[in-house]
């Protein structure tokens, strides 16, 4: 069985994250631009960063034996709701590695969070999410065509609700 773990993400992980999301299927499920700008994984870690100084995004480097495999946020929505943003690198596609790391961001949302509810939204297409969401316990709520203006914009995407039962 593969070890799958969770660290927070570092500026020694961009060069994964600039290779693995520059693939274009990687990128097209997501709202991943493709192609990838040339200084992405760099923008995206600044971005990332200062959101998680404010205690709003935790963004996590999924290990797989030791291996950068992808990345997964907590997204802290409000005091009680957060969401979850993934991508796992193709070469760990169909391998559990996915659906473990979810479970792991879910724990830390949870345990270190206080988090009661995760709403985590796909597209229609994106089989391999969907599956991810509903083997975490994830219950579809809707479906809704995605806005204007967004690089999805006219397709059909899923809405997940997981809801936290501290009984």
């Amino acid at each position: 069985m593969d070890e799958v773990r969770l660290r927070l993400i570092e500026e020694k992980d961009l060069p994964f994250v600039q290779e693995y999301i520059s693939k274009k299927e990687v990128a097209d499920p997501t709202n991943i631009p493709h192609p990838y700008p040339k200084d992405g994984a760099k923008e995206w870690y600044e971005f990332v960063i200062e959101e998680y100084k404010k205690g709003r995004h935790y963004p996590f480097a999924i290990l797989c034996n030791g291996e950068f495999a992808g990345s997964i946020s907590v997204r802290k929505d409000n005091d009680r709701t957060g969401a979850l943003d993934y991508w796992v690198a193709i070469p760990f596609w169909n391998k559990g590695v996915g659906t473990t790391a979810a479970q792991k961001a879910i724990g830390f949302g949870v345990n270190e969070l206080g988090l009661e509810k995760f709403d985590t939204c796909c597209l229609a297409k994106n089989i391999g999410s969907e599956r991810i969401l509903k083997n975490n316990g994830f219950k579809f709520v809707e479906e809704f065509e995605v806005g204007k203006g967004d690089k999805h914009e006219g397709k059909i995407a899923k809405l997940y609700r997981l809801i936290i039962c501290n009984s």
